[in-house]
């Protein structure tokens, strides 16, 4: 086995593992949304949380094992590696400084209901957003490693990648059909 197969499955392996932790985060955002009780919210907040910790491993993980594909094989010269390395920096920016802060101030928020009904902070358009334009720019790199296509097309999947993302996540932070304006935001502090 050559170190660039052992850098291409650690690369995979990191790529899969951050996956599987978007999907139980977005399935528990969506089940925070949908919950009927507070103390149920918490719970599926709970979850967010402890998944949330694969991020920055997986990250790492990825930048180290590709920066060892591309000493190995391929060239800093070329777009598609740009694009990758601009989603990885978008995504520690967006998850950390975004996505993280705004599900820790819903979880706030929800405490100091103290078990009361589901406060509609649940519905935070920052958090929600920040969540899907993260798997949606995390699709782009995908698609972007995969056709190893010019600069261009490359930025321009990552684009494409996070206009989905925020798309989704405007569409699917309401479960049950209510006017996206509805809910209120939770203050930016």
């Amino acid at each position: 086995m050559t170190s660039y197969s052992v850098a291409l499955v650690v690369h995979l392996f990191a790529l899969l593992g951050a996956i599987g932790a978007s999907t139980v985060v977005h399935l528990a955002m969506h089940r925070a949304r949908s919950a009927e009780h507070g103390t149920d919210v918490l719970a599926w907040l709970g979850l967010v949380k402890t998944f949330s910790h694969v991020f920055p491993v997986s990250l790492l993980l990825l930048l180290g094992s590709g920066a060892w594909l591309v000493h190995e094989r391929w060239s800093w010269r070329f777009g598609f590696v740009w694009a990758g390395l601009a989603g990885v920096a978008f995504l520690f920016v967006c998850g950390g400084a975004v996505a993280e802060r705004r599900g820790k101030a819903v979880a706030d928020a929800v405490l100091a209901a103290r078990g009361g009904p589901v406060p509609a902070v649940v519905h935070d358009r920052a958090w929600w957003l920040a969540s899907y334009a993260n798997s949606g720019v995390a699709l782009g790199v995908v698609a972007a490693m995969a056709a190893k296509p010019s600069a261009g097309a490359a930025f321009g999947l990552l684009a494409a990648g996070l206009c989905i993302g925020l798309a989704v996540g405007e569409l699917t932070r309401h479960g049950d059909g209510r006017a996206a304006a509805s809910a209120p935001e939770v203050g930016a502090g």
